[in-house]
């Protein structure tokens, strides 16, 4: 039987870890994912990081994996909250703000790290399917429906077409660095991308509901 996909395998006897310090390590779990990429990370390297011992480490995660499935569930958690600005270009943006001002840093080499590793493994493939795939999915289901309501698109579009038109801009962001000019992504950026997208999903303008 497979583990539940907790990042939290059940743990030999012994102390329990101390609650205080998992924010440290998982911190530690992301920098050096960041830094070193799945394949130079090692146990010992984040738990130098986060200033415990390995054996306190393992008391929380035991193997390289349960590590990466942490900070998988870590980026699910900024799928929760939802965008509602009144109109699908200020909805669109705001969640581009969102997803691609962090995708230049930190965040986005743990996301090129971490859908690298899950091509190999389908525990860690599945978690990023439905932890941060299937929310953003929903969010913007949910904001095309309220844009379809006010006139905004025709009700036929798919937020299915408009995740993978915004999944391909956000890790083209991440794997690449930003803006073309190398200097991170900047507001004129999200606007263009923003008008990508309307423009792709047949966005008529923003009109005052009926």
């Amino acid at each position: 039987m497979s583990r539940k996909s907790t990042g939290e395998p059940s743990r030999p006897p012994g102390r329990p870890v101390d609650a205080r310090l998992t924010p440290a390590m998982i911190e530690a779990v992301l920098d050096e994912l960041a830094e070193s990429g799945y394949a130079r990370l090692t146990t010992a390297g984040v738990a130098r990081r986060a200033g415990v011992s390995t054996a306190t480490l393992y008391r929380r995660w035991q193997t390289k994996r349960d590590l990466i499935l942490a900070a998988a569930e870590q980026l699910a958690e900024a799928e929760k909250d939802r965008v509602d600005t009144g109109s699908l270009h200020g909805d669109i943006r705001e969640l581009l703000n969102r997803k691609q001002l962090p995708a230049s840093g930190k965040p986005g080499a743990v996301l090129v790290a971490l859908l690298g590793e899950a091509a190999h493994d389908a525990e860690l493939a599945e978690m990023i399917r439905s932890g941060v795939i299937a929310p953003m999915r929903e969010h913007l289901a949910a904001m095309l429906d309220r844009a379809a309501e006010r006139g905004e698109v025709d009700e036929d579009v798919t937020a299915d077409a408009a995740a993978r038109l915004l999944e391909g801009l956000v890790l083209a962001r991440a794997a690449f660095g930003g803006s073309a000019a190398g200097g991170g992504t900047t507001p004129a950026d999200l606007d263009e991308d923003a008008v990508l997208i309307l423009r792709a999903l047949g966005h008529r303008g923003d009109r005052p509901e009926r």
